[in-house]
């Protein structure tokens, strides 16, 4: 029960116990081919006398289907089928048990596909009726097209393409959403992205670069590290798929160190629990840096030739290299951007020789010099590492455990552990909750590369920063959004949208969303600050969601579109791994649903655009026609014969000489050249200095000093549940079962001084809204922090929602959401 029931666990009760076990019972017997029979009573007539005719069992049809619910799993398991409908699901076994699995989510799959809150037509607002009043019409599917259609077409016309809006979460984690990104760019229209976890996700990209397996290793590689540094990811709930794989390692002898403010469940079973005063994880990433740069324990070999180590920066910037175009050699033109159909520019990084003669790295110099201070034809310059140590050198120990409370002994003895290696980085998306994300994210990413902790065996970055489900980089993905005849429109954060509502402007551009497209997410229960997009949405002529179940989202629509449930539909799985994964059509769709393809398809036609009469099969025979997906005999009809295809290498590290940084550089880059914002049309800017490299930025707002912690004095982080994922499970029985509806966890000092007991409503609150539910005392709560699921539609909660509290605001290098930096009192209700 340890997986179970850990110190961290709030009480389950015996009817949630004996459902769990109810689970694992129906788990064990579905392989089962036969039971024993009882054995006679006495006096009863022969078994052979008084039995009827056996009852012929149904026959039984099995298809592999993918669990995406937003873990990153990408699971794919056995979908039963009997008379048309599914019974049950189950694990594909695999050559490597290693890769077996399925989780408590996937085995209650059956009871999504059927659940009560399926949506079965189109339907619209009733007239009269307020938003999110919960009342409908029933409407065919010609009349939502139609009107759909006809206002986009009328928005378009009036206000300019860019005020018709697309946006979409991660909901099918499968490549059928891409669909509204190619009818978008037909329209000309916006797309609204919410950028969950996009902070540490662009910021990695922007050093690593994304490869086919986003920034990492396989995902069994760290179970060949010797130090694994689980950071601000608790992956026994969010990443249980790899959990296997680090019980590996410390089987192997590795040892597990946890970084966290929360002794969590993944802390309870490391070696080592580093508590951390929340949000200071940048502050610490720094000091290790220092640590290792000052004790000489780097890579000098690996940061010489794998890292922007060696690059020049101009001293009058201080965030631009020095190019051939500084030592007057003109620029050539390079091959065309596919996503802005404009040549690249190819000039070439200049660097400094043993010799003391600066050169074209690659050409005229080959093993260039890692440090140092240098004058090239007459430009002051200084190596990108040098720059690094400059910038972190006021981060000793001493000063790193005043600010993270992190021991300076601990400080070095984490630095020194880490240099030695193998070392995998198990980070997930904690940090990235926090408005500081994107400077913690430089710094724990410099880190591999500057002690050369990457490209071999167990060394690199893992978690769900390593392993996130990035998408088959290698699929043409460009020609499939970008039919010809796209004109491409505007791209900006869901944290912008209320802003351009109240302005009327992205950047200097006039724009007020009027008719808005949501589908593959539910951000109204899922993204920050409820309020404001609920304001924003006023504005908002005509409000579409496509979804398979009633979210809180589908219940502000004007207009609701019913699509399938996952094994109602064939698509191609997006997670991370070795494969390609086929997810096949294991019954008819339910009701009157209809695929996000077909959904799109009617709305282009109707619209004019001849490019969207596309078919299921046009659409994935266009994803797999890039030559590096046919060099491997990756097809449609392949994988409809094979199901599951090897798409990368048995052994991927990231980093090596087999798989190169895809980066600008082709290096790895703690240093960033010109870091800018993330979405330069809206206005906004950044200091391209401070973006270049790590650096120390406290929390938006729950930072120590702020005056707001006098009437607000608690931090409220969210976590996923073992039982949910965000909101996919909100309404699943069994689930809800076994945990039956929101709460909190409080340490007991907390409680006491508020007059809270295990089980009391408690009232959590702060000027931007409230939300009342159920209190649990929890002695692993660091004092001054609750955390709560954020996995509960608005219906499950006593009252409010746990997003009215959350804040909007965000940084602007790569805006995030970040409901982790949120203020709040709590009291007795």
């Amino acid at each position: 029960m340890e997986d179970v029931l850990s110190s961290s666990a709030k009480p389950i009760g015996r009817r949630a116990f004996l459902a769990g076990a109810s689970m694992a019972g129906l788990a064990a017997l579905a392989g089962c081919a036969k039971q024993e029979q009882e054995a006679p009573t006495e006096g009863a007539e022969p078994a052979s006398e008084q039995a009827e005719a056996p009852v012929q069992a149904p026959e039984e049809d099995i298809y592999q289907g993918i669990c995406r619910g937003n873990c990153g799993g990408g699971c794919i398991m056995n979908v039963h089928v009997r008379e048309g409908k599914i019974v049950k699901t189950s694990a594909i076994h695999q050559p490597d048990e290693d890769d077996t699995r399925i989780c408590q989510r996937g085995l209650s799959q059956v009871l999504n596909v059927y659940s009560p809150e399926r949506l079965q037509y189109p339907m619209r607002r009733a007239e009269g009726t307020e938003r999110g009043a919960g009342e409908w019409e029933r409407i065919s599917w010609d009349e939502a097209i139609q009107q759909i259609a006809d206002k986009m077409s009328e928005v378009a016309a009036t206000y300019g393409p860019q005020c018709n809006a697309f946006t979409y979460g991660a909901g099918t984690y499968a490549y059928n959403y891409y669909v509204y990104m190619r009818l978008a760019n037909l329209i000309g229209a916006s797309q609204v992205v919410p950028e969950y976890d996009m902070g540490a996700l662009e910021t990695g990209w922007a050093m690593y670069g994304m490869s086919t397996y986003l920034i990492g290793n396989n995902n069994n590689d760290v179970s060949n590290a010797k130090y694994i540094f689980t950071w601000a990811h608790n992956g026994t709930l969010s990443a249980m798929m790899r959990w296997r794989y680090i019980l590996k390692a410390r089987r192997n002898g590795a040892k597990h160190i946890v970084i966290d403010p929360v002794y969590t469940d993944t802390a309870e079973k490391a070696d080592m629990w580093v508590p951390i005063k929340p949000g200071t994880d940048g502050a610490l990433a720094m000091g290790m840096i220092n640590v290792c740069l000052e004790e000489g324990l780097t890579d000098d070999v690996a940061l010489r030739d794998k890292t922007v180590a060696p690059f020049l920066v101009k001293r009058d910037t201080n965030c631009t290299f020095l190019r051939a175009s500084d030592l007057g050699v003109e620029p050539t033109e390079g091959p065309i951007n596919p996503y802005t159909g404009q040549p690249t520019v190819i000039d070439p990084i200049v660097v400094m020789g043993a010799d003391g003669t600066a050169g074209i790295l690659g050409e005229e110099v080959t093993e260039p010099e890692i440090h140092g201070t240098f004058e090239v034809n007459g430009i002051q310059v200084t190596t990108a590492l040098d720059m690094l140590a400059e910038r972190v050198a006021e981060w000793t120990p001493e000063h790193t455990e005043e600010v993270t409370e992190v021991p300076a002994d601990t400080v070095r003895e984490l630095a020194r552990m880490y240099a030695e290696g193998p070392t995998t980085l198990e980070i997930g998306f904690g940090n990235d909750h926090w408005g500081n994300s994107e400077s913690v994210t430089l710094g724990q990413l410099t880190l591999p590369l500057i002690t050369g902790q990457f490209g071999k065996k167990g060394a690199g970055v893992g978690g769900t920063q390593g392993q996130s489900s990035s998408g088959w980089a290698e699929a043409n993905v460009a020609g499939l959004v970008f039919p010809e005849g796209a004109v491409g429109g505007l791209t900006m954060p869901m944290n912008y949208f209320p802003e351009v509502q109240e302005t009327g402007m992205f950047g200097e551009i006039p724009m007020t969303i009027k008719c808005l497209f949501n589908a593959a997410g539910n951000p109204l229960g899922s993204h920050p600050d409820r309020g404001a997009l609920l304001k924003a949405l006023e504005g908002v002529e005509l409000f579409v969601v496509a979804d398979s179940r009633m979210t809180d989202t589908v219940r502000y629509a004007d207009i609701v579109l019913p699509t399938p449930y996952w094994f109602e539909f064939e698509t191609v799985s997006t997670c991370p791994g070795k494969y390609v994964d086929l997810n096949e059509q294991a019954i008819e769709p339910l009701y009157e649903t209809q695929d996000d393809i077909e959904i799109c398809a009617l709305i282009g036609q109707a619209m004019g655009y001849d490019q969207m009469n596309i078919t299921h099969d046009e659409y994935y025979e266009t994803l797999m026609s890039s030559e590096a997906v046919q060099a491997k005999g990756i097809s449609l009809q392949a994988l409809r014969e094979q199901k599951r295809m090897l798409a990368f290498p048995e052994e991927w590290l990231y980093g090596s000489d087999e798989a190169p940084f895809i980066t600008a550089t082709g290096r790895g880059q703690f240093f960033l050249e010109n870091a800018m914002a993330g979405f330069p049309m809206s206005g906004k800017t950044v200091d391209p200095v401070k973006y270049s490299m790590c650096h120390y930025d406290e929390p938006l707002e729950a930072y120590e000093s702020n005056p707001l912690r006098e009437t607000y004095p608690i931090t409220m982080i969210t976590h996923r549940d073992r039982f949910k994922v965000h909101t996919a499970w909100a309404k699943n029985p069994i689930m809800n079962e076994l945990e039956p509806e929101p709460t909190i966890q409080i340490n007991p000092t907390d409680a006491s001084e508020r007059g809270i007991v295990d089980g009391d409503i408690v009232r959590v609150f702060n000027d931007r809204g409230e939300v009342k539910m159920r209190a649990w005392l929890d002695a692993a709560m660091r004092p001054g922090m609750i955390w709560t699921e954020h996995t509960w539609l608005d219906d499950q909660y006593v009252d409010g929602h746990y997003s009215l509290l959350t804040s909007i605001a965000t940084r602007d290098f790569h805006p995030a959401v970040h409901p982790f930096d949120t203020l709040v009192q709590i009291e007795k209700a």
